[in-house]
């Protein structure tokens, strides 16, 4: 199960553990949710993320591609050193918003 919080027009999704195989489904889910509602910023805190694997990474790109489309921006804040060098081999701290 994920956290959040609404604050200031935007949801805070905090994920409580890794961004892989076994929890991916639940993200999915969640964000899905979100990307129905126009214009919505999404902000994950990856405070307690220490891993993404590839199936979090296809959730995280095809969430903010859909976001996109409806106004609504992705962009991700404590985000470990590791995961944010990974991001940046793949070039997708280009794609997404990382604080």
């Amino acid at each position: 199960m994920n956290e959040y919080a609404e604050k200031d027009g935007e949801v805070v999704v905090a994920p409580k553990g890794n961004i892989a195989a076994e929890k991916v489904a639940v993200l999915r889910t969640d964000l899905l949710d979100l990307v129905s509602r126009p214009e919505i910023k999404v902000v994950i805190d990856m405070n307690k993320v220490e891993i993404v694997d590839s199936m979090g990474v296809g959730v995280l790109i095809t969430a903010c591609n859909s976001l996109k489309k409806t106004g609504g921006s992705l962009r991700m804040v404590n985000v470990s050193g590791d995961i944010r060098r990974m991001f940046s081999i793949m070039r997708l701290d280009k794609h997404f918003g990382m604080e």
